[in-house]
């Protein structure tokens, strides 16, 4: 209770105060400094070393962090109403889809998202306001996907899921050149592994793919993830074990939709936007990741914000969180 008070309280303190308060005490890496407001967040926000939860544990554990994130809400809410339906793909499935649909919207293309939480975690509940404002600010329709989550439903299940959600959107009357795929962290893993999928299978794919700090690569041994192994929300140890409950088997890890650095240069990839955070240990791999895309001809764009740390899309009432994402979401809405 004393923890969410003190985490309202910081969005409304000037940040400018903050900064000050921090002036002589600047967490410096890499010649950035880390954002003195997100900085007292992650102080505030409870620690779960999530590498020592056994898997049977892993319900409780889920249930604990939604309830936590229903009790504070870190994201900006739309100003305007987003009208929300619910769909189910298919009765057999039961997999869950959620429709978002703003005041306006500016074109005929719509959204594909799926929340991040290291295939582990998080729900399109936790991540319901977050869609929301994205939808608000792109004036386009979103559909956010409820995915099977590991580890009791490992690689690919999530993949072929979402894969079903296109066709369920394709047969409900959405052209696959109208659609782009957007996921955070875990979310934009398994957007590209989608587009890794069609283009391997020699499928259609669709319009673009819009990929916020993704996680690229279960190796886990760039550079970013020792700078930044702890202190800054995700850590070394968290994204291990994420790996490790999403994977099937060892096979897994030639296969470039899994292992998203892998890239097949023979196949053709849709346009793409990465987002990047400089305090993230993923930011290694996800430039890489660009990189691969640029060499191979694809148009790929990066959008780095230096100052900022894994997660900070879906916390826009941070003051530095919000100008960012409404400067990708800007960039965004130029793809669409």
């Amino acid at each position: 209770m004393i923890r969410n008070f003190l985490i309202n309280i910081l969005f409304f303190i000037p940040k400018s105060l903050i900064d000050f308060v921090f002036i002589f005490k600047k967490d410096i890496k890499r010649g950035y400094i880390f954002d003195s407001q997100s900085r007292i967040l992650i102080s505030l926000m409870p620690k779960l070393d999530l590498h020592k939860i056994k898997d049977s544990e892993i319900p409780k554990i889920r249930n604990l962090i939604n309830k936590k994130r229903n009790a504070i809400r870190l994201s900006r809410r739309p100003k305007k109403k987003v009208i929300t339906k619910d769909y189910f793909i298919n009765e057999s499935s039961g997999i869950k889809i959620r429709e978002y649909e703003p005041y306006a919207t500016d074109n005929e293309n719509i959204i594909l998202y799926f929340h991040g939480g290291g295939y582990v975690l998080n729900s399109i509940d936790t991540h319901d306001t977050t869609v929301s404002y994205f939808s608000e600010k792109l004036r386009t329709k979103v559909f956010s996907l409820a995915y099977s989550l590991s580890p009791e439903k490992k690689f690919p299940f999530a993949t072929n899921e979402a894969i079903a959600a296109l066709n369920w959107l394709t047969k409900n009357g959405y052209l696959m050149e109208n659609i782009s795929l957007c996921g955070d962290s875990a979310g934009a893993h398994l957007a590209a592994s989608v587009v890794h999928s069609l283009a391997f299978d020699n499928k259609k794919n669709v319009n673009s793919q819009f990929l916020i700090y993704p996680m690229c690569d279960p190796g886990c041994s760039s550079e970013s993830f020792e700078i930044f192994k702890d202190g800054y929300s995700l850590t070394k140890d968290a994204m291990i074990w994420f790996w490790d409950k999403f994977k099937n088997n060892k096979h897994d890890d030639f296969n470039d939709a899994f292992n998203l650095l892998l890239l097949d240069t023979n196949n053709k990839f849709p346009r793409t936007i990465i987002v990047t955070a400089g305090f993230d240990p993923l930011v290694d791999e996800a430039e890489k990741y660009a990189s691969l895309l640029h060499e191979k001809g694809i148009f790929v764009k990066q959008l780095h914000y230096p100052s900022l740390f894994h997660g900070f899309a879906s916390m826009t009432r941070l003051k530095s969180a919000n100008k960012a994402v409404n400067d990708f979401l800007s960039e965004y809405k130029k793809m669409l």
